[in-house]
């Protein structure tokens, strides 16, 4: 009984050690996997990109009326108040803001920033730019169409003082910003490329393509940057641009093109749709005397059908809205909006509304 206690304990023993040297075995091998997928990942680590723009004009942003370069110089120039995703005012370049009365504003700056050439970014910059844009005509000049004077307090201070009431004048307080120490010794000229604040700087401008980096003197750095380098490539037409994406020497282009299929085809590419801010609405007389009831308006709008108007006329190109902000933005109650094309809902409103009058 002996033998065969110590033959039933060797037996265990063994099939332990087979056990225990199978699971080493395989731990090893996943770690190795795991440490083979996590190199994979940072080997397909996106640093570099390649965008495309047609009919470039400049790198100023308040020359520009490019709306592809404008949205590129939003990573170099940088707005004293930005909004959010859902359209809040929140502050940029200034730290805070207050109405002082129904005409002036008092505006204080971040003490912190400074340009890509490394100048301290003061109260002369918001000053200096609210004046060129004054005096000439840049997509952002009606931004400052209302602005009297500026006054500036000290570096990092300044009153704003309106011509009139302007309901929410934060919002146009969105205009980029530029240095005033900077064209000091230089002409204000659209073919001059200005420092900025923003995350990345110009590092290379030419006539065939413009280069973005890292800007090292960025005051909000606390984020590491994944791109290290953007490229964008010029071309004098959308043409170009689009047979140059198709070759693949493009990694990204934007485009409000809606039959964009045509020039490029449908495969090869990721598409991601945006919604924009453009819309084709009714304006209606609130003189009239009909037109003027609000229940007349709703049985209006219940009695368009949208969606078939953008399926007939507009090939499902477009969306139907109840509001013209009505993605994402922190003013629009679902609650509120109309519930879409209901003739019955019609009848039933204006047969409502004439009875209660």
């Amino acid at each position: 009984m002996k033998s065969n206690f110590f033959k039933y304990v060797f037996i265990i023993f063994v099939v332990g050690i087979m056990i225990f040297a199978i699971y080493k075995i395989k731990s090893e091998e996943e770690k190795k996997e795991q440490d083979q997928t996590q190199v994979s990942v940072e080997e397909e680590k996106i640093t570099e990109i390649t965008l495309g723009v047609a009919s470039f004009d400049s790198t100023n942003p308040i020359f520009s009326k490019n709306k592809n370069i404008q949205d590129i110089s939003r990573l170099v120039y940088e707005p004293l108040v930005d909004l959010t995703s859902d359209y809040k005012a929140q502050p940029c370049l200034a730290q805070e803001w207050a109405k002082q009365n129904s005409t002036t504003y008092i505006i204080k700056l971040k003490d912190n920033v400074r340009w890509a050439d490394g100048q301290k970014f003061i109260a002369d910059d918001v000053k200096f730019t609210i004046e060129k844009l004054k005096g000439m005509n840049s997509i952002y000049s009606p931004n400052v169409q209302n602005i009297e004077t500026v006054e500036i307090a000290d570096d990092y201070t300044l009153k704003i003082y309106l011509n009139k009431e302007v309901p929410f004048f934060e919002y146009n307080l969105t205009f980029p910003i530029l240095s005033s120490q900077f064209y000091q010794d230089k002409e204000f000229s659209d073919g001059i490329v200005p420092v900025g604040t923003g995350m990345y700087k110009y590092t290379d401008v030419q006539s065939t393509h413009l280069t973005l980096e890292p800007n090292e003197n960025r005051w909000n750095n606390k984020t590491n940057l994944t791109l290290t380098k953007i490229t964008v490539n010029l071309y004098s037409s959308l043409g170009e641009l689009y047979n140059s994406f198709k070759m693949g020497n493009l990694d990204i282009i934007d485009t409000q093109n809606s039959n964009l299929q045509e020039y490029i085809g449908s495969i090869g590419y990721a598409k991601k749709e945006m919604k924009g801010r453009e819309h084709d609405f009714i304006a209606l007389n609130m003189n009239n005397a009909f037109l003027s009831k609000k229940e007349v308006r709703k049985a209006i709008s219940y009695s368009i059908d949208k969606t078939n108007i953008v399926s007939s006329i507009f090939n499902s190109q477009y969306y139907t809205s109840s509001f013209p902000l009505d993605y994402g933005n922190w003013l629009y109650q679902v609650e509120e909006a109309s519930s879409g094309y209901n003739p019955e809902q019609t009848k039933q409103v204006l047969t409502q509304s004439r009875m209660e009058l």
